[in-house]
């Protein structure tokens, strides 16, 4: 039986579009600088970079974070030309954490890895950058929900909302929302770029219950689209909201730890959503 809400909350990175992938060539361009081939085309080996991709990925997270989203950039790239160094043996899983903590250490106390001198380490985090500022393609379904939450809040405009909800970089953000004709109106009525906990998401549902036409603002029935069990699902549910997830790359398909986590239904793709919200 399809779901008749009054608002809809959508997650944009990685739910709407493919900001994974974004990032996936990002790291590539910096390996590519560390490894002094850049500028080349594609090798045989690319299946080995995007592993490596992946290591430059959980190398991130042994590194402080820059007040961004993430660490320094140069910072990371010292910290994969030390993993790639060599020094502490090969990549093999069993020894692949302790690898990883080891070259965070090492950029931690300022040591400088072999190969990567500052301008080396400079150069491939202007790749990462350059790369970075693309705009992620659209997810599969994306396009058409988009279209469907246009016509649907076009028909009832004094009875039906549509908010998305995102914790990305706003100067990230501003390229997709350019890509992909986001500002303006045309699909959502507020944007929201905060943290994602349950109190946000009941100031958010207050907001929708304001926006909204209802004898009772408060019974506003809200719907939540995102690919995160933790980040979305959880705080979704927390405050009430029926959840779709649609799980992605980034995370995979996650399994619910608890009941908080368990989502009122999990799409293949997008255009699923179509058919439950009836759009």
């Amino acid at each position: 039986m399809p779901v008749s809400p009054h608002a809809l909350v959508l997650d944009a990175d990685n739910t709407l579009w493919d900001t994974n992938a974004t990032f996936r060539q990002a790291r590539s361009a910096m390996i590519q600088v560390l490894q002094g081939t850049d500028g080349e085309e594609a090798r045989p080996d690319g299946e080995k970079r995007l592993e490596t991709t992946d290591v430059l990925y959980r190398l991130s997270q042994h590194l402080p974070s820059s007040g961004g989203e993430g660490p320094d950039l140069e910072q990371l790239a010292r910290a994969a030309a030390f993993y790639m160094s060599g020094l502490r043996g090969g990549p093999e899983a069993g020894i692949q954490m302790s690898r990883l903590r080891w070259a965070s250490e090492q950029v931690r106390a300022g040591r400088q890895p072999p190969g990567c001198d500052r301008s080396r380490a400079r150069k491939a985090a202007e790749a990462f950058r350059s790369a970075l500022s693309a705009p992620p393609p659209l997810l599969d379904g994306a396009a058409s929900l988009l279209r469907g939450v246009r016509a649907w809040r076009t028909a009832r405009p004094d009875r039906r909302t549509s908010v998305l909800f995102s914790e990305g970089a706003p100067d990230r953000l501003e390229v997709a929302f350019d890509a992909h004709g986001i500002g303006g109106g045309q699909y959502f009525d507020d944007i929201v770029l905060r943290e994602k906990t349950p109190d946000t998401f009941r100031d958010v549902c207050h907001a929708i219950g304001n926006a909204v036409d209802l004898p009772e603002p408060q019974a506003a029935e809200v719907v939540v689209i995102g690919d995160s069990l933790q980040r979305d699902i959880r705080p979704a549910n927390a405050t009430g909201c029926t959840t779709l997830y649609c799980p992605g790359d980034l995370w995979g398909r996650e399994t619910p730890e608890a009941a908080s986590e368990q989502p009122d239904y999990t799409l293949g793709t997008l255009n699923e959503a179509l058919r439950i919200l009836d759009l």
